[in-house]
Formats: structure tokens, C-alpha cells, sequence
């Protein structure tokens, strides 16, 4: 039970979930056991928070949870930032770490997406906007996954090489199924996907039309599942052709969840 009652105190807490690519999500004014049933066990079990910003409920993979305490509510009208507002106070997610150790929850699917790990936040204009149209490919299919009860991981390359790559083979390895985008033939890419298919993990493959990185030069899908590609020209319908690929194979994509079942098979186009 919380430490603290409406009578005793009007103490908030304040969780801020840092995402893959650099982003952000705040969840603020929450009691002590909100924020431990809401944000930190989920993360601390799966990696994985739920939150309600509008009317929707979205899943993120989580790469930090940091969580404070302060003695009144933070008000967003009055123009003070939350960190200016948090100021000097402690970080107190460990103390909730210990307490949600003990604790269970429900986590969504898991789908590993495998994109290109390109472009630089601070770099060229160039490689300023192939990190942002990744990104964005990736909140793109991140949101559709939201609406199917399924959550995007992505590993993002702040990771030394060898952390990276015990990383994305732990994550294909937990997925339920794979997401690959296979835009501008990278050999990292086709790695991953050789490790899925080898898993015998559903993959559904996209790529847009044209390259990323040489704008009007057409994409070049090496081997045989090319056929199986599904090919977009814009975020709109990477979308629907990627709903329309998990409405279609949902039987494949979702069977026998978290089993290790080695029945399983590409998903079709």
C-alpha cells in the first residue's frame, strides 16, 4: 500500500519514460501506487509501459523510466517546465524497482522491427533526414501495432557492437513475429532476417520503392522474397499494407504466442 493519503500529503509522482529515437512520453500527477502499477512494473517486467494520451491506449518499448516525487502537482498551463519544476529531486525509481520485482503483469506482443540503423541526429542535412524518415517509419508502425495489441521494438545503435548484437538476437528471439524493412539492402538487415527465418519467426518485409539513402534510385531486394515484399512510396501505405498483412495472416502472426512453436511461417504479402 502507498505511504501517502489524499489526508496526509497532496505529494504527486511524475514518471518520464525515455523511448527509442531520442523520444519521450511524461506521465505526471499519478499517486505512488499509480505510478508502480501503471509504469513501473510493466517496464520493469516486460520493457514495455501501456499509457492513455487522448483517447487511445498505445504500447512503447521503454529504454529508461526515471521516476519523481513532488509535494504539489505539476501544472502544464503555468508555463514552468516539468524537469525545471522536478528540479533537484532524486530520482526514485529504484526504490519502485524493488517493489515491482516481486509483481506480475500482462505484457502485449512483442514484434521486433528491423530497419536500417542510419543517419545522425547532429550530422549532415543529408543524414538528418534519413534518421528522421526512419523514425518516422518506425512511429508509423509503431501506432498500427498499438491498434493490434502489439508492441514495436526496435534497438536503437547507442549499444557497442557486441551489446548490439546480443541485443537484437534476444529481442527476435522474444518476438512474436517480425517486421523488416529492407530499404536500401542493408547487410545488418539481412542479418536479422536470416536469424528470424532461422527462429522460424513470422516476417512480414517491407521496403519503399525508392531509396532512402539516393533519393529516385530504386530499391534492390537480394534473393527470392522479393515476391513477398511489400512495397510502399509513402507512410500511408506502409500502413495499410501493413495492417492489411496482419489482418490477413493474424492465425500465423499470433499463434501459439510466447511457445516457441517452430511450426510457424513467413507471413505472405
Amino acid at each position: 500500500m502507498s505511504s501517502y493519503t489524499a489526508t496526509e500529503s497532496p505529494v504527486k509522482f511524475h514518471a518520464i519514460a525515455t523511448l527509442s529515437g531520442g523520444r519521450r512520453k511524461v506521465i505526471v500527477n499519478k499517486t505512488e501506487d499509480q505510478i508502480l502499477a501503471d509504469c513501473v512494473i510493466p517496464f520493469v517486467s516486460t520493457g514495455i509501459m501501456k499509457a492513455k494520451w487522448g483517447v487511445k491506449v498505445q504500447s512503447y518499448q521503454v529504454l529508461e523510466l526515471r521516476v519523481y516525487r513532488t509535494s504539489e502537482a505539476w501544472v502544464k498551463p503555468d508555463g514552468i517546465p516539468l524537469e525545471e519544476f522536478i528540479g533537484k529531486a532524486p530520482n526514485r525509481f529504484k526504490a519502485f524497482e524493488k517493489r515491482a520485482k516481486s509483481a506480475l503483469s500482462v505484457s502485449a506482443h512483442r514484434v521486433f522491427v528491423i530497419m536500417p540503423i542510419q543517419g545522425d541526429e547532429y550530422g549532415t542535412q543529408d543524414d538528418q533526414r534519413i534518421q528522421a524518415e526512419f523514425d518516422k517509419r518506425f512511429e508509423v508502425i509503431e501506432k498500427l501495432l498499438g491498434s493490434h495489441d502489439a508492441v514495436a521494438i526496435r534497438i536503437d545503435k547507442e549499444h557497442t557492437l557486441g551489446e548490439l548484437v546480443k541485443r537484437i538476437k534476444e529481442e527476435i528471439e522474444r518476438a512474436q513475429f517480425v517486421i523488416a524493412d529492407l530499404t536500401d539492402e542493408r547487410p545488418s538487415c539481412y542479418f536479422e532476417v536470416g536469424y528470424a527465418e532461422a527462429l522460424r519467426k513470422p516476417i512480414i518485409y517491407v521496403a519503399s520503392k525508392e531509396s532512402v539513402i539516393n533519393p529516385k534510385t530504386p530499391t534492390k531486394i537480394h534473393f527470392d522474397i522479393h515476391r513477398n515484399v511489400n512495397m510502399f512510396v509513402n507512410h500511408k501505405q506502409l500502413k495499410e499494407k501493413l495492417d492489411q498483412s496482419i489482418k490477413k495472416n493474424r492465425k500465423i502472426l499470433f499463434a501459439s504466442a510466447r511457445t516457441g512453436s517452430s511450426g510457424t511461417k513467413a507471413a505472405s504479402d
